[in-house]
């Protein structure tokens, strides 16, 4: 078993450190003597997500739970060590093993299924908004129209709030740049 990459985790103070390890066909995971083969094949998404200076892939295998990869390693409550540069170069070694072994969907930025459920809840508390608005009788003006505009400017804040982030798919050769530490790609 030949290693084309490893990286060492912590992505909190609560974890025990996990060394992710890259072969030609596999990701292992090892963490306090225990270790985790999973196939390329086996890996169903990958998602890359950015928040300010910390870096996420988020790795989901068929039937298990998803692994959080982060470019943050947590020694204490307040030092984290920034691994950018290790992070960075073990995303792209995984992309390249995975573009031929898998059939993975790549994502990055925002879960799409936590922006539609901000996005309905919204609608949901415009709607009580207005009709509460409508039983107090304070409504200035027709309550299916308050409710409407208030649902497209709470979609429109969501948007952008989430403009730099909002899910794309790409190419495991086609790496989104802004989705890695910058001066590392």
């Amino acid at each position: 078993m030949k290693v084309s990459g490893e990286y060492t985790y912590k992505n909190s103070l609560s974890e025990k450190p996990c060394t992710a390890i890259l072969t030609e066909y596999n990701l292992t995971l090892q963490s306090e003597g225990q270790e985790r083969v999973i196939p390329y094949a086996n890996i169903l998404t990958v998602r890359l997500c950015k928040s300010k200076s910390r870096f996420k892939a988020v790795i989901q295998p068929d039937g298990q739970q998803p692994i959080i990869i982060t470019n943050q390693f947590y020694l204490s409550s307040r030092e984290r060590e920034d691994r950018s540069r290790q992070y960075a170069t073990f995303i792209r070694i995984l992309h390249f093993h995975m573009k031929d072994k898998s059939t993975a969907e790549y994502t990055c930025g925002k879960n799409l299924k936590n922006l539609l459920i901000w996005a309905c809840s919204a609608v949901v508390v415009a709607f009580i908004f207005s009709f509460v608005l409508e039983f107090l009788q304070m409504n200035p003006v027709n309550s299916n129209m308050l409710a409407v505009g208030l649902s497209i400017l709470s979609i429109v804040l969501i948007i952008f709030l989430n403009w730099g982030r909002l899910p794309n798919v790409y190419r495991p050769e086609d790496i989104p740049l802004q989705f890695l530490p910058q001066g590392f790609n």
